[in-house]
């Protein structure tokens, strides 16, 4: 699905659902492993939500907010440190949930609400955390590749 689609199915549908690719928002979601459901923006989103936008190129991106703004939010991306402001009218969907194996879980739950609290409680344990991450992401991807490689010898 390209960029204007997602819009498109979410205005008809009122609802789309997804499985995002990246590592920007683990450890609440794995690449390509779990399906997230969005809703339609139509009020004034808060803090902690995790909200769709779209960048001035184009890309759509899953962040969650940090920061509201009079006219925008701060975003940021659970495993990132760098923040981006975004303005209000570039926000267009907000999460409603996502599927963690064949569990549901909704983000205004009490259990997401604690989890979310939780990972946001110590910012430089947070970013410690996801280099670590990136660290042996990056060293298992390379293993991959080599046996790959090997492989077809």
């Amino acid at each position: 699905m390209d960029n204007n689609e997602y819009r498109e199915q979410l205005n008809k549908n009122g609802i789309i659902g997804f499985v995002p690719r990246g590592n920007s928002m683990w450890p609440t979601l794995k690449n390509a492993k779990q399906s997230v459901v969005l809703l339609p923006k139509k009020e004034r989103l808060k803090k902690m939500d995790v909200a769709a936008y779209e960048r001035e190129d184009g890309t759509i991106v899953l962040h969650r907010i940090i920061d509201v703004k009079e006219d925008g939010y701060v975003f940021c991306g659970d495993s990132l440190s760098q923040k981006e402001y975004v303005k209000e009218d570039a926000v267009f969907a907000v999460m409603q949930g996502f599927y963690r194996g064949k569990k549901y879980v909704e983000t205004d739950s009490e259990e997401f609400k604690k989890e979310t609290e939780e990972l946001y409680k110590n910012d430089k344990k947070r970013i410690k955390r996801a280099k670590r991450f990136f660290f042996r992401y990056g060293i298992r991807h390379k293993f991959i590749r080599l046996f790959t490689l090997f492989k077809r010898r």
